[in-house]
């Protein structure tokens, strides 16, 4: 599948960074490290990272400006942040929102979490290149229109049964899983996309290539491959281009080696062409061309099965005979429909062909009284090989040309009844025909009299009597205005058709960018932009703005007790409960995992405490049916609204996120309405810092072995070797923060603290992460007081648990595990 994402990875922590590069590395995405914000901004000048995890607490630049000097970097494009934090609550979020993260990983990470988190950036990611390499593709398809929608939809369906139905041994080989199954549905109606490349000679034949021919038609594979691979080169992390890519150039190839264009063996070819290779070569034999027949599924299925284990991989036929129920209902479904499949995400489609007739230029229709005169010029004309009409008079010609629509006129100007004149103009009247040529033949060659002819709509004139030569070079000229006119037609109407599907896409990524996937509200990038944007018409209206954060109560108890599948269900309803109660105006967005966000634009916060009580009161009353139990949850809620003490509007969600731990401190289900003295609602000095009872001789182990395994991804070899990194460190940075403490360097001290704080966490030593954090918050309060004692307490703590591992710990027991 080509290179893997290049990730950078950012933290003044040697233990951190080293044990996280080697998470990523297991997990096969290649690393950069930087050892802080200002070495990490030099590294995205220089080079082509869009992934990037950062830690918040780092000397000179830290995690927030570094976020904040990213977002005003005229980079080549969007850069993905993922913030590592021990920080705990809405404020510390939310601060880091309005600096430009994306998302948080709580410290100490769960490899499942950091690799789902990873997942997301990819997605979110993707839909940048995606846009780009779309609309790319789509302009190259627009000037070729080879196959039919129809065969596009087909062949995506197969190519996505074929992978569904892969055996699971297979599938944990090659790791087929919803994202592949996606990303093949996606991508295979590119395996064409070369043959924009091939001369028409070749591609639109209807009979057998010569060898030349089919040496040229060939190419085509390469032609695609090279197309995508110069869009790869840019976006060399981009799992959509380097599927489009593998299968555009190998879904030719044969399983015994005999394909082309490289001769490719087994499992040499990627599995996606495999699985395309079969979903091609089934509708093509199953679908009617210019030089054959359609066959019927039991046919195209016994060639298919003959095959097996020659052009195709055995496995695939095996998945294909597993979903033949539903290929073959695939087949009748489209089979004659032109009508897209629906699908959550939409695809772009090359150009339909229009369903406009298309004119027939070659009609021509002769309109002369005199008899000889007609006579010959129909004798002319017929010459020529296009069929012609010729009426006698003005009338019968216009009936003529009701039923049949001619597309060059040649006239007389003087006929009985219905003349020359007459008849243009009325031809020019009728709305619902295509345009015609007339050419008018005329005596009468002064100027007053050809300015009528040329404003009752006349294109041409031949004088009396008339060269026949020329008659004929003005025909074929007319003819060829005609036919551009109508070619012209046909491009405007593929235009427009990839105009709209255009729209379609950009319509559906510009959502996608904007709505958070599990609720389907507006996620938090969306939260910023519109708060900012209430924030600027408050500031010029002068009219108010108030703001709602809302939280769940005790939601990990829900996760633990029920599961993350219930968690899920339980905020989607959320969501809708929120949204019931809700003005259409109102604002709702996720901003966290269980945090929502109320934007009430030209609400006072009294208006808002009336809304938020009623959600309030909705959540608690509501019943969640979980299964086959039911419970009850509750929600907390903080109201701040603008004030003119307010500078911008991270200064709002401050006051909200003020008022939600007020509400949670006053014992959760309850609405907090921040007063206009804002100090009134906020906690200073030492009351605020959480303490934290330290058990001295603990009877347990001092460190959480399981946990330590866990997140080293289960590797044995992996846990011992981190656990070995902190029993030869963790000292040294005891002694730092020691150090820090004896010079009154409260900076210093907070970051050392933070460390050992970081490393303790993850190796579960409960005890001596406390003491740390103990630490690491009154250093940042710059209260120093106390800090002696908990220093000593932590050097104890942190020698008996390096102690225990030089005496307990080896390899061996987390094999035993």
């Amino acid at each position: 599948m080509g290179r893997s994402m290049e990730v950078l990875i950012v933290d003044d922590n040697e233990f951190a960074l080293t044990v996280l590069h080697t998470t990523l590395t297991r997990m096969g995405y290649q690393t950069v490290m930087a050892h802080d914000g200002a070495e990490a901004m030099r590294i995205l000048r220089n080079g082509d990272i869009r992934l990037v995890i950062t830690d918040w607490d780092m000397p000179g630049i830290n995690g927030i400006d570094f976020c904040r000097n990213v977002r005003h970097e005229d980079l080549s494009g969007y850069v993905y942040i993922i913030m590592l934090t021990a920080r705990e609550g809405t404020k510390q979020r939310l601060e880091g929102l309005c600096a430009g993260a994306d998302d948080f990983l709580n410290k100490p990470l769960d490899p499942e979490e950091l690799l789902v988190c990873i997942k997301t950036s990819e997605r979110i990611l993707s839909l940048e290149t995606r846009e780009v390499a779309l609309f790319a593709l789509a302009k190259l398809a627009e000037s070729r229109d080879t196959e039919t929608g129809a065969h596009i939809e087909r062949v995506q369906g197969y190519a996505k049964l074929l992978a569904q139905n892969l055996s699971p041994e297979l599938k944990a080989h090659y790791g087929v899983d919803g994202e592949f199954v996606r990303l093949i549905y996606q991508t295979s109606p590119l395996h064409d996309i070369g043959k924009v490349g091939i001369p028409d000679s070749v591609l639109l034949k209807p009979g057998k290539l010569t060898p030349e021919e089919f040496a040229i038609m060939k190419t085509h594979t390469l032609i695609g491959a090279q197309t995508l691979e110069a869009a790869l080169r840019r976006f060399p992390s981009a799992r959509f281009l380097q599927m489009a890519r593998d299968i555009a150039l190998t879904h030719h190839e044969h399983f015994d080696g005999r394909g082309y264009p490289e001769g490719l063996i087994g499992q040499q070819i990627p599995l996606c062409g495999r699985i395309v290779a079969v979903a091609d070569v089934y509708d093509a034999l199953t679908s009617a061309r210019v030089y054959k027949s359609a066959m019927r599924h039991d046919q195209a299925k016994a060639i298919i099965v003959h095959d097996r284990g020659t052009h195709f991989d055995p496995d695939v036929v095996d998945a294909f005979l597993h979903a033949e129920p539903e290929i073959i209902e695939v087949y009748k479904r489209l089979q004659e429909s032109q009508e897209p499949i629906s699908s959550r995400e939409p695809l772009l489609l090359p150009p339909q062909p229009s369903t406009h007739p298309v004119p027939n230029p070659r009609r021509i229709l002769v309109v002369e009284d005199d008899d000889y005169l007609r006579d010959k010029l129909v004798e002319l004309l017929s010459s020529t090989g296009e069929p012609v009409m010729s009426p006698c008079n003005g009338k019968e010609a216009l009936k003529i040309c009701e039923e049949h629509n001619p597309r060059l006129i040649v006239s007389d100007w003087v006929m009985p009844n219905t003349d020359g004149v007459e008849l243009c103009r009325a031809i020019r009247a009728r709305l619902d025909t295509d345009p015609v040529h007339l050419i008018m033949l005329t005596v009468n060659s002064e100027v007053s009299h050809l300015l009528e002819a040329y404003e009752a709509g006349v294109d041409d004139f031949i004088a009396k009597p008339f060269d026949t030569q020329e008659l004929l070079a003005r025909v074929r000229a007319g003819l060829r205005s005609v036919k551009m006119h109508d070619e012209l037609i046909q491009k405007a109407a593929g235009s427009r058709a990839l105009n709209a599907q255009l729209a379609t896409v950009n319509n559906h990524l510009e959502r996608l960018s904007l709505t958070d996937e599990l609720t389907g509200l507006f996620n938090r990038r969306c939260a910023m932009l519109r708060i900012e944007e209430q924030w600027t018409i408050a500031e010029h209206t002068g009219q108010p703005l108030s703001v709602a954060l809302l939280d769940a109560d005790h939601f990990k108890q829900v996760n633990d007790s029920y599961g993350h599948d219930a968690g899920d269900y339980i905020l989607r309803r959320l969501a809708g409960i929120v949204r019931d109660q809700t003005r259409g105006t109102d604002i709702i967005c996720r901003v966290g995992g269980e945090e929502f966000l109320i934007i009430f634009p030209l609400q006072t916060v009294e208006e808002a405490g009336v809304c938020a009580e009623r959600c309030r009161k909705a959540v608690e009353n509501d019943v969640f049916a979980i299964g086959h139990a039911h419970a009850r949850t509750t929600i907390s809620i903080g109201i701040a609204g603008r004030t003119r003490q307010m500078t911008q509007f991270p200064d709002l969600l401050k006051a909200a996120d003020r008022a939600l731990l007020c509400a949670k401190r006053a014992g959760r289900n309850s609405v907090y309405v921040s007063s206009l003295n804002e100090g009134d609602s906020v906690m200073t000095g030492s009351e605020s810092i959480p303490k934290v009872d330290v058990l001295p001789g603990q009877s347990q182990a001092p460190i959480d072995v399981a946990a330590v395994l866990k997140r080293c991804g289960g590797d044995a070899k992996f846990a011992a070797a981190v656990t070995e990194r902190f029993r030869s460190q963790a000292g040294q940075e005891v002694q730092r923060v020691a150090s820090a403490l004896a010079e009154g360097d409260s900076d210093s001290l907070r970051r050392s603290a933070h460390t050992v704080k970081s490393m303790a966490a993850y190796m579960g030593a409960q005890h001596a992460a406390a003491l740390a954090k103990q630490i690491e918050d009154l250093a940042r309060a710059q209260q120093l007081d106390d800090v002696e004692k908990l220093v000593n307490m932590l050097r104890e703590q942190v020698d008996q648990t390096t102690a225990w591992i030089a005496q307990s710990m080896n390899p061996a027991v987390f094999k035993s595990m």
